[in-house]
């Protein structure tokens, strides 16, 4: 189970010379869920940025040739599409055997090179100016939870070999990978207060549990396995934006100087999950697969969501 850390440089995952001239957008979504009813082909939704950030419960890698298939129709589209593994990726599989599959997915002709696995994996873009740090980042269930979540949670008949423990050995291997990225990557913003340098964490579960997730669910015994309170501690001052799914919830909150968003379709029918035709008086936590991260040509953010008309 452990992984090696990855890191790629801007030049290595292809960006254009048109994206690096105009503002840089990330389209961001998770939990689309296409194995239910097998939507992988049939699910789509419009392009509104140039790159797509999938923060995982995409479908499950042991669809394999289905959810290739919905890939290689993203990366025609996009210039690259950055996925973060969910826990349903892994059911029907082994740990192992799901990074495995994940991995190959990278390496198919429709998908190469356009495909980033962002399993303990850091990517700069535009010389460093933009870096992208994603991993699962599995919950902490503490003891006094342990027996909901066994009792309540799919994971641990759906994954093979799958546990709490298990669970809680993965969330430390992929918080302590995170934590030493930061370090590493700390020390060039915090010497110039003029940086520009933008840091995007991609995650499947959330770093919060109050404002991640459903107010009526924050105090349900399981609610550990979705989510851990992570923003509180020192560290992530750097961390601009932080996309993450898992939870059901979509939302977006600040802590400090980090913005966390979230877009999760969760449990939809055939044929659902469609951007709404028309804006409500409060549609903050509706899925809408337009929804972007916009980024200036100085560095700068703020997220922002195309109009609905």
């Amino acid at each position: 189970m452990n992984e090696p850390s990855l890191f790629y440089s801007a030049d290595s995952v292809g960006v254009s010379k048109e994206s690096k001239a105009r503002s840089l957008s990330f389209q961001y979504m998770s939990d689309l869920h296409l194995e239910v009813w097998q939507q992988y082909d049939t699910f789509d939704f419009l392009v509104t940025a140039p790159f797509l950030i999938l923060a995982g419960d995409i479908g499950r890698l042991a669809d394999y040739e289905a959810y290739r298939r919905f890939l290689a129709r993203q990366a025609a589209r996009y210039e690259l599409v950055f996925l973060v593994l969910g826990n349903h990726e892994f059911y029907g599989l082994d740990f192992d055997a799901a990074i495995a599959k994940a991995r190959q997915l990278e390496d198919e002709p429709r998908l190469h090179p356009k495909l980033r696995l962002l399993h303990r994996t850091r990517i700069d873009l535009m010389g460093g100016e933009i870096s992208i740090l994603g991993c699962t980042l599995w919950s902490h269930v503490p003891d006094r939870d342990m027996d909901a979540v066994r009792g309540r949670v799919k994971d641990l008949q759906k994954i093979e070999n799958w546990s709490v423990e298990r669970h809680n050995q993965s969330q430390e291997a992929d918080l302590s990978w995170l934590k030493d990225e930061m370090t590493a990557i700390s020390p060039g913003i915090e010497k110039s207060a003029s940086s520009n340098r933008v840091v995007l964490v991609v995650t499947h579960h959330a770093p919060s549990i109050q404002e991640a997730s459903r107010p009526e669910q924050v105090n349900n015994p399981w609610t550990s396995a979705f989510a851990s309170d992570l923003l509180p501690a020192v560290g992530w001052d750097c961390v601009d934006y932080w996309v993450y799914g898992h939870t059901h919830y979509t939302t977006s909150f600040t802590r400090g100087s980090t913005t966390v968003v979230s877009n999760q379709r969760g449990y939809v029918p055939v044929n659902g999950g469609r951007c709404p035709e028309r804006k409500t008086q409060d549609d903050s936590h509706v899925f809408d697969p337009r929804r972007v991260i916009a980024l200036n040509e100085c560095g700068a953010s703020e997220a922002v969501r195309c109009s609905i008309t």
